[in-house]
């Protein structure tokens, strides 16, 4: 097994841990989300009929001696949920429409909340339930009716509703940048240091006459599926996925998002070539991508009226797309500029940074340095799993 392998198959075991973290973490938003918005539901009952916990139905009359039957009822619901969804259901889901997904998840919520009434009217009536069954089914429906049934359908609606509209802006605009969206920090232009990376397919125009738009389509869908996981290993920013190519974003104020750039696009690249036998029987070609990376001062603004999003300016963009197509010219597969050589060099561990030539990119006034980024063939066998501060590594 030769150094990038071990490097590799190293990051392969990190990704278990990682999908592990990312589940918890669903589970554990699912879990608070769901309890706060059940107690705000529960405490504005309270507060606005302040007499339903002594003269109220049987239900209120019990939550009012025990507080901790809606968190309960909450946890279960959103551990339903959370199987289903985040677990059992998520490869389906992830591969459809936000209006079929929203559609199924509502149809879900519907099942989980019978249960929830059928439990409930069970501790309702559970004397009645051996003796008198016809007796027990007509105090069932009359419970279904009730103002109970009521508030708990359109308190679990709301908070579904709710939580899946969050999931879905979050989705869109990114983890990262939600708050600042909803805060509307960057309605003024503000200026940042950040680390970009372009990765772009390997003869993209001749894939694309070859496969035809619709098969086309569907091979860079699959290209593109590793992200997911990356983004969240690495912390990456995704800014744009323009056609073939995707463009990723970091900070500079930590020194490891360096190093996480540059393994970005080398384990991007390795878990392409796992699936090489798939891409192989379903498109006849296996993809190949190229990247650039570069760092420096940027503009970020919230542009568009009618549909917003954060768009990045700067000379630094520019840089990075002109030297990524020089990848081709120099036969390399990742090329970076000075600034980010300079910072990478510190936590550069593992890669050797190779000087390639000074180039006037098209539109630049002065020569470019240009680097490439590659495996050390000094490379350790003892390195050591690197993730990001918010997980641990056993």
């Amino acid at each position: 097994m030769n150094n990038q392998e071990l490097f590799l198959k190293m990051n392969r075991r990190q990704n278990r841990k990682f999908q592990t973290f990312w589940l918890f973490g669903k589970l554990v938003f699912n879990l608070i989300s769901w309890g706060i918005l059940t107690e705000i539901f529960f405490l504005s009952v309270f507060l606005l009929q302040p007499d339903i916990g002594t003269n109220g139905a049987k239900f209120f009359q019990v939550v009012d001696q025990n507080r901790y039957i809606p968190l309960v009822l909450s946890s279960c619901m959103a551990i339903f949920t959370w199987l289903l969804e985040d677990v059992i259901l998520f490869r389906l889901l992830s591969r459809k429409s936000i209006g079929i997904a929203f559609l199924f998840r509502f149809l879900v919520l519907l099942i989980l909340v019978v249960f929830v009434f059928l439990s409930v009217s069970a501790y309702h009536y559970h004397n009645k339930i051996f003796t008198d069954l016809d007796e027990y089914l007509l105090l069932l429906k009359w419970f279904f009716l009730s103002r109970t049934s009521a508030f708990l359908f359109i308190m679990t609606s709301f908070i579904f509703l709710i939580i899946n509209m969050g999931k879905a802006i979050r989705q869109r605009v990114g983890s990262h940048n939600f708050t600042k969206l909803a805060s509307g920090y960057y309605r003024k232009p503000r200026e940042e240091d950040r680390i970009f990376i372009f990765i772009d397919l390997i003869s993209s125009t001749k894939y694309a006459e070859q496969l035809g738009h619709r098969q086309y389509s569907k091979f860079l869908q699959k290209c593109f599926e590793p992200l997911g996981l990356l983004e969240i290993k690495y912390r990456a920013m995704q800014y744009q996925i323009i056609g073939d190519e995707v463009v990723l974003t970091w900070y500079t104020k930590h020194i490891q998002n360096f190093r996480y750039a540059v393994k970005f696009y080398y384990e991007f690249s390795y878990m392409l070539s796992t699936m090489q036998n798939e891409f192989k029987k379903e498109f006849g070609i296996i993809p190949d991508f190229t990247a650039s990376i570069n760092s420096g001062k940027i503009m970020v603004s919230e542009v568009g009226s009618l549909k917003s999003e954060i768009a990045f300016h700067g000379d630094v963009l520019n840089t990075a797309a002109r030297i990524q197509k020089q990848c081709k010219s120099y036969k390399r597969k990742l090329l970076v500029t000075k600034n980010f050589t300079e910072q990478f060099g510190k936590v550069s561990d593992g890669f050797k940074i190779e000087w390639i030539a000074k180039d006037l990119l098209i539109g630049k006034k002065h020569q470019v340095d240009i680097f490439a980024i590659e495996f050390d063939d000094d490379f350790k066998t003892d390195y050591k799993c690197e993730v990001p501060t918010s997980t641990a590594c056993n």
